[in-house]
């Protein structure tokens, strides 16, 4: 007879089980030591009664296996995989902090604010393991990780699809949570992407109202309910919430997929632009308005990837809320200009000139113009990975400065801190608008205990030597550090350049600030 899953025994000759985390209802999660590594780590281990069961089993493996080819801040890495002695388990990464489900239940109703960033957090998630053929079918708030300063994570694919039609479940069999299930899986219809949007509209609703939409004395009448009742109002619940974040919830809970949004980065793009829109802190009253100097809002993203198939929405679909005009883009009144010209023709051409320069570079960009003699602008980032050649996730560059905190760059997953002792670094290169003096750069990230080096120069190479001296660094850094540059280093491109990761051998940049 096998041993079972306890305290101090090693799994894999490897994996150390240091306490119990969580117990579910088909496995449980151990804080656990990765030896090999020394590195903490989280290891799931399959109910011994369900062990015994081929079929579970594989559904248990395939977790590992469609987790594993997804790479995103969003969503919880898998290490390994393996079986001991009878007990099947996964290992992955370490995340601190609660789930949304322990959340909502200490909490009610989370702030505007916070519910949009847990919603876009997972909507990116979903985003990326659509465009790569894995529907999850399990959204629900234990699913959901909610770390304090750091990304939200998506975990538990232990029941997803293969985009191509190929279940990584009992053909037949309805998996899931009922009262999180969409309505085709209740119904056995075909799934699709869309599925997980609904998922998405649940949390949404749970999350601004404090209650699921849909109630019932049991789980299974919670779940009948949503095929033949509408979801409340949830402004009739909450009145603060702005309207057209109502919309887009409903349009997630509507019952023909087609009605939903085609894919979750067009409804990531509607999320977006209500974080960024003026109506979200008149309506917020509870949320707190003092924020650190940041970009502007970001750019809805464009979805560049189809996800798994299905049909195109259809006319009686709800129409989209129209994005908002960032405050950015609003322009100032023309009169005070006027006058100021008119005021120029008196004073004279020449110094005029220079007046309204000044004048426009302060009012365009925030009271600094990132030119020769302004404050740092930073107006682009991209991945630095000189000694890799295949890059380090280059589609997620620009999250480090776009002002969100809720997405992030990430590096690539490696065996060790010291990247594999394939490479000595990998970094981040943010562009300014014209050269600038820089005296300090700040970093936002989801872990602890990495080290960095700063670089500040002039149209530097493809090559670490092109940047010149590191003009600061530091080691065993905290989830924010600032690098203190003195004197100031004068350039228009910043070098984050990562010379040790954490011990999870991985680390996402939720931003950086440049001044």
């Amino acid at each position: 007879m096998s041993n079972p899953a306890a305290p101090g025994r090693t799994l894999g000759g490897r994996y150390r089980l240091q306490s119990l985390l969580a117990r579910g209802g088909m496995a449980s999660v151990w804080l656990g030591d990765d030896t090999l590594l020394a590195r903490p780590v989280a290891v799931k281990t399959l109910h011994p009664e369900l062990a015994v069961d081929a079929d579970t089993r594989t559904r248990f493996r395939n977790e590992a296996v469609a987790v594993a080819s997804l790479a995103h801040p969003d969503i919880v890495a898998t290490y390994d995989t393996g079986e001991d002695d009878g007990v099947a388990y996964l290992v992955m990464e370490l995340v601190e902090g609660p789930n949304l489900r322990r959340l909502l239940d200490e909490r009610g109703a989370l702030p505007v604010a916070e519910a949009l960033r847990i919603a876009r957090g997972v909507t990116a998630a979903l985003a990326h393991a659509h465009r790569n053929g894995i529907v999850h079918r399990d959204i629900k708030p234990a699913n959901v990780l909610v770390p304090p300063h750091a990304p939200v994570k998506v975990t538990d694919f232990g029941i997803a699809k293969a985009g191509d039609g190929q279940d990584l479940t009992r053909t037949g069999t309805v998996l899931g949570t009922a009262r999180y299930l969409s309505p085709e899986q209740l119904s056995g219809d075909p799934v699709d992407a869309r599925a997980d949007l609904y998922g998405v509209g649940l949390l949404l609703h749970e999350m601004l109202a404090g209650r699921a939409p849909f109630t019932g004395d049991s789980e299974t009448s919670a779940a009948l309910a949503r095929l033949t009742t509408a979801p409340p109002p949830l402004r009739s619940l909450r009145p603060d919430i702005p309207p057209r974040l109502e919309a887009i919830t409903l349009r997630c809970l509507a019952l023909d997929p087609a009605d939903r949004y085609p894919d979750a980065a067009a409804l990531g793009e509607d999320l977006a632009t209500i974080a960024g829109g003026a109506d979200l802190h008149l309506a917020s009253p509870g949320v707190d308005r003092t924020r650190r100097a940041t970009p502007a809002p970001p750019t809805p993203r464009q979805s560049t990837a189809p996800v798994a198939p299905g049909p195109a929405p259809s006319r009686s679909a709800p129409a989209r809320p129209a994005p908002a005009r960032r405050a950015s883009q609003r322009r100032a009144p023309a009169w005070p200009w006027a006058l100021l010209g008119i005021f120029l023709l008196l004073a004279g051409a020449a110094g005029g000139y220079l007046i309204v320069r000044q004048l426009e570079s302060t009012a365009g960009n925030g009271g600094g113009s990132g030119g020769a003699t302004g404050s740092p602008q930073v107006t682009g980032a991209a991945d630095f990975d000189p000694e890799g050649g295949d890059g380090e996730n280059p589609g997620q560059a620009d999250r480090a400065t776009d002002g969100d905190a809720s997405s992030a760059w990430s590096t690539e997953s490696y065996r060790s801190p010291n990247f594999g002792g394939g490479k000595s670094g990998v970094g981040l290169r943010l562009e300014l608008a014209g050269d600038a003096d820089v005296s300090n750069v700040e970093v936002d990230t989801d872990l602890t205990g990495w080290s960095a080096q700063i670089y500040v120069a002039e149209s530097p190479g493809d090559a670490l030597a092109d940047w010149g001296q590191p003009v600061a660094s530091a080691e065993d850094l905290g989830k924010t550090a600032r690098f203190e540059i003195d004197p100031a280093a004068r350039g228009n491109a910043v070098l984050v350049w990562l010379t040790r990761l954490p011990s999870t051998g991985r680390l996402a940049i939720a931003e950086v600030r440049v001044a």
